[in-house]
């Protein structure tokens, strides 16, 4: 099963479970909610969600920031590998490379001058020479490809979740001044609300921090 597949049964499971919890806390809560306690949940959440986004904003940008240098020695690196058995320069990382190597234009190179240079090696042992150079610069590609796709997907789940975990904060300060304005059954649904949207918020970091760990 792969990532995408059990991350969505993870949200659907999450979903149907917080529907139910919510169902019957309605039932059960609703008609003898005290809204007093309101005030005490929005402070709660306002700090809670406060010091969650915080802490989440500097493993994420941590996390992308290792990503990103990852890339960038991955990249240089075999950049460097290319020169030293090619000879070919490239000023730096781009789909020319890429082009190269899937085309299978750099090991060509490679085998020609492996030729000149080792003109009494079995041709066997140069064309196997010549397979395991292009399975490396292959996985190089792959590897270089995974973890970019990888950051770009960490970066669209952390703002829908920097959505979820900034909406309870604000709509928390809002009615948290305002809470005394609204009848006992409306607070109760934005208490409600506001819970449910910290739990997608948490939901998400978690399923962001699991995928971008491989």
């Amino acid at each position: 099963m792969s990532k995408s597949i059990r991350s969505q049964w993870v949200i659907i499971l999450f979903v149907v479970v917080i529907t139910l919890v919510w169902i019957l806390y309605y039932l059960i809560g609703s008609p003898s909610f005290n809204r007093n306690n309101a005030v005490s949940i929005y402070g709660t959440v306002i700090q809670g969600m406060s010091a969650l986004l915080s802490v989440a904003l500097a493993v994420v940008i941590f996390r992308i920031q290792s990503l990103e240098n990852r890339n960038q020695s991955l990249e240089q690196s075999t950049l460097n590998y290319i020169f030293q058995t090619t000879g070919n320069i490239y000023p730096q990382w781009s789909s020319i490379v890429e082009e190269d190597i899937e085309n299978k234009s750099l090991t060509r190179h490679y085998s020609s001058i492996s030729r000149q240079r080792n003109i009494n090696m079995p041709r066997e042992r140069l064309e196997k020479d010549r397979d395991d150079q292009q399975k490396r610069l292959e996985e190089t590609v792959y590897l270089h490809t995974k973890t970019d796709q990888t950051i770009q997907q960490t970066k669209k789940r952390v703002y829908v979740a920097f959505i979820f975990l900034i909406s309870p904060i604000m709509i928390s300060l809002f009615l948290l001044m305002g809470s005394d304005a609204f009848p006992n059954e409306a607070i109760f649904y934005t208490v409600a609300s506001v819970i449910l949207l910290s739990a997608f918020g948490i939901l998400l970091l978690i399923l962001t921090a699991l995928d971008s760990l491989s």
